[in-house]
Formats: C-alpha cells, sequence, structure tokens
C-alpha cells in the first residue's frame, strides 16, 4: 500500500488566457487555438521521489467555439421548435429533418466527430523526459485511432452517459442528439450575454467542460516512477488538430437556400486547461519492488492510398512484435474540411474481396475474402418488373447488398487485440444509415425547401484489419519484411452501384487509407530505451 496518494493541477507551460470583451456582441482573444492561439499545450511533471498515478491523469478544461469574426459562438436554441428537447446535461436534441431546410440554425448546423468527440482536437502526443529531453513516446494522428477505439468498446447508450460523455461525443445518436458544443453549461439563454443566468461573459462557466484521459502507450500502463534515477519528470505536448478537422457541416451537399448550412470559418478556443491527477508516495518495498523494463502497447501510423479498383499496397513497419493491422479509408477529401466528418470510416466503396499477405504469401489467411453479394454484383428483378437490373440504392436495407460480416469479424478482432468486441457501437443500423447517405444525389437537391442532403452526423465505424494474434497472444515480426493488402473494389470505376458520389465520377480522386500498426514494445524506465 502506498503511503499517501497527493492530488495535482498542472497549467500548461505555455498557458494564454482566453479573454472575452463583456459586451453584447462578446469577442475572444488569445487561448489555447490551432488558428489563433498557441497551436500546442505543453505540460511539465517536475521530478520527484513519487509515481504518477495514470489511471488518474486526465486534460481537463472548456472549450468555446467563435465564428470567423472572433465574436462567440452563443449557441442560443430555439426550444420551442417540434420534437426539440433539452438534455438534462445541457445539450439539446431532437432539432433533426425538421430543420433540413432555410430554417437550419447554424447551431444545428455545427457539429463535432461521432466516435471521440473532442478528442479529435488532440493531433499528436509528444512525450519526452525532463532528465535528457529524450523522446520517449509519440502518437500521430492520435484523435483518429482513439475514436475508432471508442467505437468498439461502448454501447450506443454509453454515448448518452456520464462520464463517457465527457469528451462530447455522441456516436449513433448524432443525428438526433446533435450534440454541439454550448458557449455555456446552462441550458437557458437570454439576458444581456446570451448566458442565461451567468453574471457575464467571462464567467468562470462560459465554455463546455470536458475531461479525457491521454490515450497513448507511455500513459497506458502501470504507474511511473518520477524520480530523478528513473524518468526525472515529464513533459508532455499536445498538437490541437485544425478546426476543420474538429468541426463539420452537419451535410455535406448544401442547397443555396440554406444559409446557416456551411459554419467554415468557426474555429475553437480552449480554456482553463489543466493536467490533473494524482501523485503516489510509495513505501521503500514498493521502490525495491519496481520493474525496470515495462511492457509497451503501442500503435504506429501509417498512410497510403487506393487509386484502383484492384489496388496493391505494401508496408514495411520494421518492428519485431506486431499483433494486428488496422486499415480505415476516407475520401481523399474528408481530411480538413468542414463538408465531411472526420470520424466516418466506411468500407471501400463497391468492395468485392481482400486479399492479406505476408512477403507475397497469403497469411494469416490463406485464401481471398470475398464479398457476396457484393455491390457491383448484378440483381435481376423477375419478368413482371420488366427484368431491370437494381442497384443498392433500390433496396430498403442497402447493407444487404454487402455481405462483409467475415471483413468485420477480422476487423473487430485486429481493434481489440485478438478478441471480440463485448461492446459495440459499430451495428448494422448505423452501417445501413451510412450507406443511405452514400447513394443520395449530390444535385438535384429541392431548392424550394432549401434542403440538403449526405447527412454527415450518420457516421459509420468500419475497416478492413488484420489480427496476427490469433486470439492467443502470437506476435509477427515485420523487420525487412513486408505487410501486403490487395482490395477489389468499385474505386475509380465510374459504376453507379458503389455509390455515385464515391465511385470516381464526381470526384476521381483516390480513397485515403490510414493504417495502424498495433505492436507490442519495451521500456527501460531507468536507460530510458524504448526497443520495438
Amino acid at each position: 500500500m502506498p503511503v499517501i496518494k497527493k492530488h495535482f493541477s498542472l497549467s500548461p507551460l505555455n498557458d494564454n488566457p482566453a479573454i472575452i470583451s463583456d459586451a453584447g456582441a462578446p469577442v475572444i482573444t488569445n487561448g489555447l487555438s490551432h488558428k489563433d492561439g498557441f497551436p500546442t499545450i505543453r505540460f511539465s511533471i517536475p521530478p520527484q521521489p513519487a509515481m504518477l498515478e495514470i489511471s488518474s491523469l486526465k486534460l481537463v478544461g472548456q472549450i468555446l467555439v467563435k465564428k470567423a469574426d472572433n465574436t462567440l459562438f452563443t449557441a442560443q436554441q430555439d426550444n420551442t421548435v417540434a420534437n426539440g428537447r433539452v438534455m438534462a446535461n445541457g445539450l439539446v436534441g431532437g432539432l433533426i429533418d425538421n430543420q433540413n431546410g432555410a430554417t437550419l440554425s447554424a447551431e444545428a448546423a455545427l457539429n463535432i466527430p461521432n466516435w471521440g468527440g473532442v478528442k479529435n482536437m488532440v493531433d499528436k502526443v509528444i512525450i519526452q523526459s525532463k532528465k535528457s529531453l529524450i523522446e520517449l513516446t509519440s502518437a500521430i494522428n492520435y484523435g483518429g485511432f482513439v475514436s475508432i477505439s471508442e467505437c468498439y468498446t461502448n454501447n450506443k447508450e454509453d454515448y448518452l452517459m456520464s462520464p463517457l460523455c465527457r469528451g462530447l461525443a455522441s456516436g449513433e445518436h448524432a443525428t438526433q442528439v446533435n450534440r454541439r458544443i454550448l458557449s455555456s453549461c446552462k441550458a437557458n439563454t437570454g439576458a444581456t450575454f446570451g448566458f442565461g443566468s451567468l453574471s457575464s461573459s467571462n464567467d468562470r462557466e462560459v465554455g463546455q467542460h470536458f475531461s479525457i484521459p491521454i490515450q497513448v502507450d507511455l500513459l497506458n500502463i502501470q504507474d511511473l516512477f518520477l524520480d530523478d534515477s528513473y524518468l526525472g519528470g515529464l513533459l508532455i505536448t499536445l498538437h490541437l488538430t485544425p478546426d476543420a478537422q474538429l468541426f463539420n457541416n452537419k451535410f455535406n451537399s448544401l442547397d443555396p437556400a440554406q444559409a446557416n448550412g456551411n459554419q467554415n470559418g468557426v474555429n475553437y478556443v480552449l480554456k482553463n486547461i489543466k493536467l490533473e491527477g494524482r501523485y503516489i508516495l510509495p513505501t521503500p518495498q514498493e521502490i525495491s519492488s519496481y520493474p525496470r523494463v515495462l511492457p509497451l502497447n503501442s500503435r504506429l501510423n501509417l498512410i497510403n492510398d487506393i487509386q484502383s479498383s484492384v489496388n496493391s499496397n505494401s508496408y514495411t513497419p520494421q518492428l519485431q512484435m506486431v499483433k494486428s493491422m488496422v486499415n480505415v479509408f476516407l475520401d481523399n477529401q474528408q481530411t480538413n474540411t468542414f463538408t465531411q466528418n472526420m470520424n466516418n470510416f466506411r468500407l471501400v466503396p463497391g468492395l468485392k474481396g481482400v486479399q492479406v499477405a505476408k512477403n507475397g504469401l497469403r497469411y494469416p489467411q490463406n485464401y481471398k475474402v470475398e464479398l457476396k453479394p457484393n455491390a457491383l454484383d448484378t440483381v435481376v428483378v423477375n419478368a413482371i418488373a420488366g427484368g431491370a437490373n437494381w442497384s443498392p440504392a433500390d433496396l430498403q436495407f442497402i447493407r444487404a447488398a454487402y455481405n462483409d460480416c467475415e471483413i468485420r469479424k477480422y476487423f473487430d478482432r485486429a481493434v481489440l487485440g485478438g478478441m471480440e468486441p463485448y461492446h459495440s457501437s459499430a451495428t448494422m443500423n448505423v452501417s445501413n444509415k451510412s450507406l443511405v447517405e452514400d447513394y443520395h444525389d449530390l444535385v438535384a437537391d429541392p431548392a424550394a425547401g432549401g434542403n440538403s442532403k449526405i447527412d454527415n452526423t450518420l457516421a459509420d465505424c468500419v475497416g478492413i484489419g488484420t489480427d496476427f494474434t490469433l486470439g492467443v497472444g502470437i506476435q509477427q515480426n515485420f523487420v525487412n519484411q513486408d505487410y501486403n493488402l490487395t482490395v477489389e473494389s468499385g474505386v475509380n470505376t465510374g459504376k453507379v452501384a458503389a455509390g455515385t458520389n464515391r465511385n470516381g465520377v464526381a470526384n476521381a480522386n483516390p480513397l485515403l487509407q490510414q493504417s495502424f500498426v498495433k505492436h507490442q514494445g519495451q521500456f527501460d524506465s531507468v536507460n530510458l530505451v524504448k526497443v520495438i
């Protein structure tokens, strides 16, 4: 048992407090922000004869949203809208289809990613030792992998509950809850500043509260000894993501009559940012038994693309103990844009088959995984219906055209280290809704009602994964050895059945392949040497 646990709350080394003018249209200056403030947040955990309790370590603070003119996004809501309701935590739900028109409010049009929420504001994490400034670990494309992991560890109901929603994500419920970041934690609006009962725009409650862990390998193992004979203290640097990766418009295809549909230019500012946790003062017995070498469950991010209907990609990770490969696919224009949701991980359009190999030999499956049926299969109806060919868009349940159960099983296990998910929000219902949106037309939106299509809040979370553990902890050596992925699909085929807005006709850009290599490592906490 430890001698004592002491709470700490650290401010950033480069803190830049946000200032809000006390006026009818509050203007925000300073703050931590990718656009107008400091794009990095740096914390210093000093060396001391104590351990850092990993389970209690949290990044806490408040997030504000401001418009292009630097005025505060007050997020006033109209509670009289049909089906509108104020959630118990001050969030608004129900403002959905009845607002898909010229009456769409700016607040309903502005959304954050489904699965990770504000965790997507962190793009990269770097941890260094204060003893020698050696980089101990780094995580690139941080928000993407955290979002995928959360989708496969939370039930859909979990996104409505505290404390899971402290990351402000809403999962499958995004289109109903339409969870958006309020400038105040109060549910009601009014008064001089639009902040309900708050005394002024500089009230400490102005800004939506969040509390999130930092999910990188070094901070997800056992408690860390901060003494000079070990880590010697830590420097943690968080790189903030661009605003267009955190925010997205509710609809991809916007009608000109929908004046508030495009929130391009809105950006976020962070205030009252703290790194909070506890120090553990260990007993002499705990110090003597503290292990010098710590195991690490790490990940490496690699990027590639898919250019053709039969596309082969290869990686040489140069890692000794690879556990799995997690591949997700984004439209090439999906990154850093308000028009699409960064957390919409869909299958490759018109996916037909997948073949995984190591050094050119099929492994761990010695066969090609085929989707039967798939979106490119021709379905002919009987003579009564004229014998016409049907496409997936003609089906009530579009995902019925995709027999992707085996692909999904391999992906589940790749994400979770060979295990089946006990909880998952990646349901068939989510997939069908996302596919329905994919088959919506990008043109011919009815201008009279100001309607728009392609709902970004209907986001999926699937991909192509390879589990090398086989459920029993096996690992693969990929030092000077290749991982090969061959994908057969409807990319750049021009086939309508692959989806008119993703098949290469409307947009001939390639598909972006984000790959995460999950691997085992070892960290010498005395010599600060990492073996991967």
